[in-house]
């Protein structure tokens, strides 16, 4: 994935302040680095530290640098920065950039940008506005849901009953990330889902059709994003299939690389589908503070086993 650099003179989200100084004819080079950089070395020539398709930032120190030296090294010491493909360079804390920088860009279509946010702000900014639009991305079928905190993922087949299930939790005061289309983005070592804008706040109920649960419920009922972090699978009761009733053994579901705490639920008439699944949240926050009821249960067991065979003995 990559994002253009004219995107960053055109976002508005992050406050990124930037301002186009020169090479406005490069502004379809491609970032696909999701961290940027600093020159710094590559300044005195040593450019094997500059990676291709990441964003250079020049802070104080590297104009400081560059103000140190005549003219003529100053202009050898800004060439290095155009051997390598460079998507775009930003000066940050208002800063001047030097005019051999300012020349080297316009001659190359190298894009180069100026911010008032000094570097350590604006790094933390420009890394947010990467990582939304150049992190590994999948589309999923289902419902997400903010249950008890935990982002609760409801998976299955259609017409099983997940919107059915999501508008009951939404009643018990529980809150609609998406309804049918998740967008599911990989964080650093997480998901994230949220909705597509066109279908943002929506269900789709069968025999009511599309409903606004923003609109019928209230803002509290609906969230932008919220972390993936249990999967429930809705699947058709069979009689002859064997389902956990213990809940010993930890499922998990993958995607992007990322695994998931999953649980499958059997769902047949008469079964109250949406307390189980406010039982699995609230299990799912206590197995995250290391307090897991089935274990327990299991060690208790094998000890008092144990115990009963020793006084057989």
């Amino acid at each position: 994935m990559t994002v253009l650099a004219k995107a960053l003179r055109d976002d508005t989200d992050f406050k990124l302040e930037m301002e186009l100084v020169a090479g406005a004819a490069g502004l379809r080079r491609e970032i696909d680095h999701v961290r940027t950089q600093r020159p710094g070395l590559a300044l005195t020539g040593f450019i094997a530290s500059i990676q291709s398709g990441r964003m250079q930032v020049v802070g104080t120190t590297e104009v400081a640098y560059l103000a140190s030296l005549d003219v003529q090294a100053r202009r050898t010491a800004v060439d290095f920065l155009g051997v390598v493909d460079v998507p775009c360079l930003v000066v940050t804390s208002g800063l001047t950039a030097p005019s051999e920088l300012v020349a080297l860009c316009e001659r190359l279509e190298i894009p180069l940008f100026r911010t008032s946010l000094v570097t350590h702000v604006f790094t933390t900014r420009v890394h947010q506005f990467l990582d939304e639009h150049l992190a590994p991305e999948v589309s999923l079928h289902g419902v997400l849901l903010d249950v008890f905190g935990v982002g609760v993922l409801l998976t299955g087949p259609s017409g099983i009953g997940k919107s059915e299930c999501a508008l009951d939790l939404v009643l018990r005061g529980h809150r609609l990330v998406a309804d049918d289309v998740i967008q599911v983005k990989r964080r650093a070592g997480y998901l994230e889902g949220y909705s597509p804008d066109v279908t943002k706040h929506h269900m789709e109920v069968r025999g009511l059709g599309i409903i606004n649960a923003g609109d019928l419920f209230g803002a509290a009922s609906v969230r932008e994003r919220k972390r993936v972090e249990l999967v429930v699978e809705m699947v058709d009761w069979r009689n002859d299939d064997q389902y956990d009733r213990l809940g010993i053994d930890d499922l998990h579901e993958i995607y992007l690389e990322v695994a998931v705490a999953k649980v499958r639920i059997p769902i047949r008439p008469g079964r109250n589908v949406a307390s189980i699944v406010e039982v699995a949240s609230r299990n799912q926050l206590l197995k995250l503070r290391g307090h897991n009821a089935a274990a327990k249960f299991k060690e208790a067991l094998e000890r008092r086993l144990m115990r009963g065979a020793m006084e057989s003995e």
